[in-house]
C-alpha cells in the first residue's frame, strides 16, 4: 500500500495523480440515505446551551485522547453524514425487489491528516454504501470488477449457498447475486477472495441493515463501522477509524437529542486484531447481538466484538453534554478511534 505523501510532492499534485480532481475520497455513503436534523456532527468548538452552558474547544482537540491521527484538513462537520446516518426505512412492503450496483474500484483515499492509502473499494468509498432492506426483500446485487485483481462480495446472514460470494469474479468480470434479505438484524458484507485479510483490510466492506416486518420503534439512528488502515509509513493498522476517517468524531461529535431514544448499529471490520470493542462513557445500553431479536439480550457499557461481529445497541443520553465512545483496547482508540456523542 502507499506511503504517506512523498517528499517534494504537494497534496494537490498527489490527488491529481490519483484522479480525484483535487479532493480525496472520504468515508462511506448510503443507498437511499437522507440526513436527519436529529443526529448529525458538530464542530468541537460549538457551545451547547441548556440550563447551563458547556464550551469545549482546543483543550479537547489538543488532548491525548485518540489523537495519534486527526482527520484530514478542510473537512466539514457533515463530511461523514452519509456513513454515520443510516438511510431511513422507505416503507415499501416486505418482498420488494431491490436492485443494487456495486463496482469494485481502486482509489487513493485520505484516512487521516496527510495519511493516504491505496484502497480497494466498493463504489469508490470506504466503508462501502450502507444497504437497508426489510426481511424478505429480494436483493439483486450486480457486482462489476473494475480492477486488475479478482474480487467478490459475501453477505453475512442467511441465503442460498450458490449466492454466498466466496467465488472470485475475475478482473473485468461481473456477476449478479440474488439473496433474500434476512434474518432481521445487522449484517456486514465484504470481499471473500484470497488472501481474505488483505482484501478486507484494504477497504472492501460495508454493512446491511435488515428491518423486521413492521419496522422498529422510532429512534435516532447512528451507524459506526470500525476498521484499520495500513501503509509502509504507519505500519499495519497504524490508523484505526470509525467510518473511514481517523479522529473525525473527536473533532466533530455526533449530535443527538437529549433524553430521546438512540439506536446505534456497530460493526467491527478491523483485520489483524483478534478483538475490538465499543465502550460508552457515562451511560449504559441495551445490547442486541447482530441486531437480532425483539428484546435486548443484556445491558452493559462495553461490548467485545471479534472480527466481523456486530451489535445493535439502544440507549438514551439523559443529560446535556458529551459522552465519549471508543474501543476499550486503548491502543486502538489512540490511533484515531475515539469519538463523542453530544447530547443537545
Amino acid at each position: 500500500m502507499s506511503e504517506q505523501r512523498p517528499e517534494g510532492v504537494s497534496r494537490r499534485e498527489l490527488l491529481k495523480k490519483a484522479g480525484l480532481g483535487g479532493a480525496a475520497l472520504l468515508g462511506g455513503s448510503l443507498i437511499g440515505a437522507a440526513a436527519r436534523d436529529s443526529a448529525s456532527s458538530t464542530p468541537s468548538e460549538d457551545v451547547y446551551e441548556s440550563n447551563h452552558e458547556m464550551t469545549v474547544g482546543e483543550d479537547v482537540l489538543d488532548s491525548v485522547y485518540g489523537h495519534g491521527f486527526g482527520p484530514p484538513r478542510g473537512l466539514e462537520a457533515s463530511a461523514l453524514d452519509l456513513a454515520t446516518l443510516p438511510p431511513a426505512p422507505d416503507g415499501l412492503p416486505a418482498g420488494t425487489v431491490r436492485e443494487l450496483e456495486l463496482h469494485v474500484e481502486e482509489r487513493l483515499i485520505e484516512v487521516g491528516h496527510d495519511v493516504f492509502v491505496e484502497a480497494w473499494t466498493y463504489n469508490g468509498i470506504v466503508p462501502a454504501p450502507i444497504i437497508r432492506a426489510t426481511q424478505g426483500d429480494l436483493l439483486r446485487i450486480h457486482l462489476e470488477n473494475h480492477t486488475g485483481h479478482p474480487h467478490s462480495v459475501h453477505f453475512h446472514g442467511a441465503h442460498r449457498p450458490e449466492m454466498d460470494g466466496w467465488e472470485p469474479i475475475p478482473p473485468g468480470g461481473e456477476f449478479t447475486y440474488e439473496i433474500e434479505a434476512g434474518p432481521a438484524g445487522l449484517h456486514p458484507y465484504h470481499c471473500h477472495t484470497a488472501p481474505l485479510a488483505e482484501h478486507i483490510a484494504r477497504g472492501l466492506y460495508g454493512m446491511m441493515i435488515v428491518d423486521p416486518v413492521g419496522g422498529r420503534a422510532p429512534a435516532q439512528e447512528v451507524s459506526l463501522l470500525l476498521s484499520g488502515f495500513t501503509n509502509e509509513t504507519i505500519g499495519r493498522n497504524g490508523v484505526v477509524a470509525w467510518n473511514g476517517v481517523a479522529g473525525f468524531f473527536a473533532q466533530y461529535p455526533i449530535k443527538l437529542a437529549r433524553d430521546e431514544p438512540v439506536r446505534a448499529y456497530i460493526v467491527n471490520m478491523l483485520e489483524y486484531e483478534s478483538l475490538a470493542s465499543f465502550h460508552l462513557h457515562s451511560q449504559t445500553f441495551d445490547v442486541y447481538p447482530a441486531g437480532m431479536g425483539s428484546t435486548a439480550t443484556f445491558r452493559d457499557d462495553t461490548i467485545a466484538l471479534a472480527q466481523g461481529q456486530r451489535a445493535m445497541v439502544e440507549f438514551t443520553l439523559p443529560d446535556y453534554g458529551r459522552y465519549m465512545f471508543h474501543p476499550h483496547q486503548h491502543w486502538l482508540a489512540d490511533r484515531g478511534a475515539m469519538g463523542w456523542f453530544a447530547a443537545i
